[in-house]
C-alpha cells in the first residue's frame, strides 16, 4: 500500500506536487465561481467581466486547472507550459482587481490583490528551485525519495 504513493511522490517531486495541486485547486475555484453568488468577486472583476461574462472566467480558471495538473503529471522539464496556465488566471484576476480598486469601482477590491501575487509569487519560487528544464525525473533513475 504504501509503495503507490511512494512512486507518486518519485514522479511528482515538489515540482509536479506543486502544479497538480494548484490545478486541482483551479478546478475547485472554478466550479464554485459556477455554483456560487459572489458579490465581491463580482465587483472586482469588473474590468475582466465586460470582457467575457463570470461563468467563462469559471471556464478559464477549470482550464487552466486541468492543464496544470496535466502538465504536473509529465516529466519534468516538459511542463513549463502548466506554470503559465497556474500564472494567468492570478495575472489577470490580480490586476483586475487592482484596476477596480484604482478606479474607485470596487474601493474595498485592493486586499484582495495580495491574495492573487501570493501563489504567484510561491509558485514562481517553486519553479525556480526546481530547476525546470534541468532536473530529471527522479522515478527515471529508479530513487524513491523524490525531489
Amino acid at each position: 500500500m504504501r509503495a503507490a504513493p511512494a512512486r507518486l511522490w518519485a514522479h511528482l517531486g515538489w515540482r509536479g506536487l506543486a502544479l497538480a495541486g494548484t490545478g486541482a485547486l483551479w478546478v475547485w475555484y472554478g466550479v464554485g465561481l459556477l455554483s456560487t453568488d459572489r458579490d465581491g468577486v463580482v465587483a472586482g472583476t469588473a474590468p475582466v467581466t465586460r470582457v467575457m461574462c463570470l461563468e467563462a472566467w469559471a471556464g478559464v480558471w477549470i482550464t487552466c486547472g486541468v492543464l496544470a495538473t496535466v502538465a504536473g503529471m509529465l516529466r519534468p522539464g516538459r511542463d513549463m507550459w502548466g506554470f503559465a496556465a497556474v500564472a494567468l488566471p492570478l495575472i489577470v484576476w490580480g490586476l483586475a482587481f487592482a484596476a477596480a480598486a484604482a478606479t474607485g469601482a470596487y474601493t474595498a477590491a485592493w486586499a484582495t490583490v495580495p491574495l492573487y501575487a501570493a501563489p504567484l509569487l510561491l509558485l514562481t519560487i517553486v519553479a525556480a528551485l526546481t530547476g525546470g528544464r534541468r532536473r530529471i525525473c527522479r522515478c527515471e533513475r529508479g530513487a524513491s525519495d523524490g525531489q
